[in-house]
């Protein structure tokens, strides 16, 4: 019987070989840390003005007048103010380009008046999983035809055990956010005002 070698990727992230899942070791504290830091970063005046001029040259009338509308709701914010209160992993992705996790961030964030804004940002992070070029052949040999298909990932957190992988943003979406009640889990739940025709 063939003995199973323990085969490693990138730092942070190695291959089951009961279940050929890839394994992928986060740290919560350092995501939370990373997407506060955007966060604080997007919504400071400098940046607002910078992706504001920006975006005018590159996206249609009816998509920018909606990001005018947007950006009025949060005209003025004090970055410093903002608290993030919930994160929720939207998606998670690998291919041959590396790891992707999507998070739905809801934060709070005050203006120079003192009013809180209820606000959300879909963040994409992003880590490369793969290593070198051996270790990608390693992985082709042991998963076989898998290896051109869907890889199936598992997400450990906070394993001691385990190195963490390293991410980083990739893009960051702005969004109205809302807390709804839901009867049967019998609490409020936040979730992302989606773009509508009435927006329009």
């Amino acid at each position: 019987m063939p003995i199973k070698k323990h085969i490693n990727l990138n730092v942070g992230s190695f291959l089951n070989p009961t279940d050929k899942k890839i394994v992928v070791n986060l740290a919560s504290e350092d995501i939370l840390t990373l997407i506060t830091q955007e966060l604080k970063s997007r919504y400071s005046p400098e940046t607002q003005k910078q992706a504001l001029e920006e975006s005018s040259q590159l996206l249609p009338d009816f998509v920018l007048q909606e990001l005018l509308k947007r950006q009025e709701q949060v005209v003025n914010v004090n970055p410093d103010t903002l608290i993030v209160v919930n994160c929720q992993i939207a998606e998670t992705e690998a291919d041959d380009l590396g790891f992707d996790l999507n998070v739905e961030a809801y934060f709070v964030i005050a203006d120079t008046t003192g009013q809180n804004h209820f606000r959300a940002n879909r963040i994409g992070l992003w880590s490369n999983i793969w290593g070198d070029e051996e270790r990608l052949f390693d992985l082709e040999d042991e998963l076989g035809e898998q290896f051109w298909k869907n890889y199936q990932i598992q997400l450990l957190f906070d394993e001691k055990n385990q190195q963490t992988i390293e991410l980083e943003i990739s893009q960051t979406d702005d969004y109205e956010a809302r807390l709804q009640f839901y009867p049967s889990f019998q609490k409020f739940l936040p979730s992302i005002v989606p773009f509508t025709d009435n927006d329009f």
